[in-house]
């Protein structure tokens, strides 16, 4: 017997998100200071979410944009690792993509922390076998 297509219900994918609310959303995580409470990170992401909401691109929850602050970090790690590795190469090829302005602030707000450094003096564990 068929499944019955018209009962299940579609679910209307949303927009991207714009690069003006990724400036936005970047500009302003990078200017928050560090919080160090949970209700104080809960605070300044819904107060985030609703500058974002002020836009009016598309009403955004809170996890879409703490979801999109994570992918855009994710992308500026990348891009700057790309660049580096670029460097070391003889040339030929088409030159490595910019980062957009977004990626660029999150790029300079955390270029010296451990998260895109790693740890200074760190030892990485050799795994002996059986």
């Amino acid at each position: 017997m068929a499944a019955n297509v018209s009962s299940k219900t579609t679910r209307k994918r949303k927009l991207n998100f714009t690069a003006i609310e990724s400036n936005l959303i970047s500009e302003q995580v990078t200017t928050h200071p560090p919080e160090v409470t949970n209700a104080k990170k809960q605070e300044m992401w819904q107060e985030i979410t609703s500058k974002v909401n002020a836009l009016r691109v598309y009403l955004r929850t809170e996890t879409e944009v703490r979801n999109r602050w994570k992918n855009l970090t994710r992308e500026a790690k990348q891009k700057i690792t790309t660049v580096q590795k670029e460097r070391t190469q003889t040339g030929g090829g088409p030159p490595p993509t910019q980062p957009s302005q977004a990626e660029e602030n999150i790029i300079n707000c955390m270029r010296d922390t451990a998260y895109f450094r790693g740890v200074p003096g760190g030892q990485e564990t050799v795994i002996k076998g059986p």
